[in-house]
């Protein structure tokens, strides 16, 4: 067994907070407002680059003289945080083309490093993370003209993407409705009758973690994101057994959709993944079933509106809003967010301004413009246990991005099967994830932390930390990466040693590099066997990625 790393990186979260600065303590930040302090929405380079880091896969510098990119660090300093995120919710989108040469894995990373989308791949990306299908779990039946686990998958990504911005309650019945979970959470062909007609009870698989891991989780919730307590301080369930098997029931007789329509009692319909799956009544168990808050479905109505009656049930209930946000301000922005943090964004899922319950472009927005997201650090009364360890894929992406990486796929290279394989080798296999918990579970602890949540260290141990220094290293010395088709600059890094430092304080760190590490970066470029202007650079680098100061993103 692999045994918990103890190295730095495992306390990071409390003990590598940078020195903490009087100008850092932020007062809510409205759209439109100047930076004053670190509550800024129009910003300096240092507040550019944290947001470029939680809203891409990866800041950059602008190339050439052409019109700056919208994901560029000068783009975003130029027009604030506001018009950056307007602009990110307007970009071309990028999708998976299951008929391509290039396998899934390849394409997401590929996306990642290029694509323009930025904000809505990283929403995406952390709703396939809460919403898990795992290309694993799609099965390829021997002499089916296509691969299916491909097929399935690429749609399902797609979809993801398409309604990253759109509103969370349509979000969840796409889903629900996607042939891709359908099989990978046996939500296809749940029947409530065998085929002489005997009813049985539907499978309680896909019911079960719809409510623990989409929705509302295990445990009853305050509106800040804390765990609710009975008299006996016992936590409350969210649900219970009785109610899993009630949505069961709602949510049975859906099928793969055919050209022949729904089957006969009892049967099903192959696998088929281009279209949504269809409700057949035959097949679904009609009665009134009681689900949360003590409501009850409609007796005798068909699959479609006991559908539409178990997902706005739901979709209603308190839990679901701290739940789901929460979530994603870990997964863009920081592990640990502060219950009032939660509550913002909370109450911008309840409501968008005009009513709208679940408007996720209205929430993705609160969370990236809020307060304790915004400033050039930070909040300093935060520091000890703000952020988040880098996540394999963004760790190879935001390396690999910063250095101005191109990907050539000209000769048959296929640079995003190479960055796959690195973040594969540090734990996370897009998008093949290892269970319906996803790479890590959202309340995994962050070691010899006190309690803080650190999900990213689940998958931290001796070989995967490992397996992040040889990324590092392999991209800056070795010939595979370019051999692959990744192509760095280190023009875009100044030689000199002095500018050297400081351009990776100012870029890698935002302005917030310690004085330990800006000494072992001095003592390491002075020392004459770190060799040429070129390898010092690289030396530097090498460094930097790897100290906890760069592997937490705060």
């Amino acid at each position: 067994m692999k045994r918990p790393i103890a190295l730095a990186l495992a306390v990071c979260a409390t003990a590598c907070a940078p020195a903490e600065s009087a100008s850092d303590t932020p007062a809510h930040a409205q759209p439109g407002q100047k930076e004053q302090g670190a509550g800024t929405l129009a910003t300096s380079e240092a507040n550019a680059i944290r947001f470029l880091e939680q809203a891409t896969f990866g800041p950059r510098r602008a190339q050439g003289t052409g019109p700056l990119p919208i994901d560029s660090v000068e783009q975003v300093a130029a027009v604030g945080i506001t018009q950056s995120i307007t602009a990110q919710f307007n970009a071309p989108r990028s999708t998976f083309d299951a008929e391509a040469t290039a396998d899934l894995s390849s394409q997401f990373f590929s996306n990642a490093i290029q694509g323009e989308d930025q904000l809505r791949q990283r929403v995406a990306f952390a709703l396939s993370q809460i919403f898990v299908v795992s290309q694993n779990g799609i099965p390829n039946p021997q002499g089916t003209p296509e691969n299916e686990p491909r097929l399935a998958m690429a749609g399902y990504l797609n979809l993801l993407s398409q309604r990253a911005f759109g509103n969370f309650r349509q979000l969840l019945e796409a889903i629900t409705l996607d042939p891709a979970m359908g099989t990978y959470l046996d939500m296809a062909n749940n029947k409530a009758f065998k085929a002489n007609g005997q009813p049985v009870q539907p499978n309680e698989n896909y019911a079960r973690e719809m409510l623990q891991l989409f929705t509302l989780g295990l445990h009853q919730l305050n509106e800040d994101g804390t765990e609710k307590r009975d008299a006996n301080d016992e936590l409350i369930p969210a649900y219970t057994e009785e109610q899993v098997q009630a949505f069961a029931a709602a949510l049975s007789g859906w099928t793969y959709a055919s050209g022949t329509g729904c089957p006969t009692v009892g049967r099903s319909n192959p696998p088929s993944y281009p279209a949504p799956m269809i409700g057949c009544d035959a097949n679904h168990d009609s009665s009134a079933r009681r689900l949360l808050r003590g409501q009850m479905t409609t007796a005798g109505a068909g699959a479609t509106r006991h559908l539409t009656e178990a997902l706005d049930n739901v979709f209603a209930d308190p839990n679901l809003p701290p739940f789901i946000c929460k979530q994603l301000i870990q997964h863009l922005v920081t592990s640990n967010p502060s219950p009032a943090y939660v509550q913002r964004v909370v109450d911008a899922f309840k409501s968008n301004g005009n009513g709208v319950r679940g408007d996720l472009r209205f929430v993705v927005r609160k969370i990236l413009e809020d307060s304790e997201a915004r400033g050039s650090t930070a909040p300093s009364a935060q520091q000890p246990t703000y952020g988040h360890l880098r996540s394999p894929a963004l760790f190879v992406t935001t390396a690999v991005r910063w250095l101005n990486g191109t990907l050539d796929t000209t000769g048959g290279k296929d640079p995003g099967a190479k960055l796959s394989n690195w973040s594969r080798a540090m734990g996370q296999f897009v998008p093949r994830s290892p269970s319906v918990f996803s790479y890590y579970p959202p309340n995994a602890p962050a070691p010899g932390a006190n309690g803080l949540l650190g999900p990213e260290f689940a998958i931290l141990d001796t070989a995967t930390v490992t397996a992040r220094a040889n990324f590092v290293h392999e991209l800056l010395y070795a010939n595979t990466a370019a051999n692959a088709g990744i192509l760095i600059d280190l023009n875009t890094v100044p030689s000199a040693p002095t500018d050297l430092v400081a351009w990776l304080d100012h870029n890698l760190l935002h302005d917030t590099m310690s004085a330990d590490l800006q000494l072992v970066l001095q003592n390491s470029l002075a020392d004459p066997r770190a060799g040429d202007t070129t390898r010092k650079k690289k030396l530097a680098l090498y460094l930097t990625t790897l100290s906890p100061e760069f592997q937490i993103q705060r």
